[in-house]
């Protein structure tokens, strides 16, 4: 059940991956089941770190956990 709430920040709007499938986009929140799970922009590899592994738990709509990513310089 989705019941959790996450927000994967970049500079840019692009696909995010959790778990190895497709999930939102950046910079929207978008829900997740609680619990461990690996955050990823896909391709092209062109920020860092290439993957947050982040337990998602006693979240809210509009309090999500934010998860950052930055272009790489």
């Amino acid at each position: 059940m989705f019941d959790q709430y996450v927000k994967v920040t970049f500079p840019t709007d692009r696909p995010v991956r959790v778990d190895g499938n497709a999930a939102g986009r950046t910079n929207r929140e978008f829900q997740v089941e609680s619990g461990e799970h690996r955050f990823d922009l896909g391709e092209p590899k062109d920020y860092t770190p290439d993957e947050w592994v982040v337990t998602v738990n006693n979240t809210l709509p509009g309090q999500p956990k934010v998860i950052p990513f930055q272009l790489k310089s």
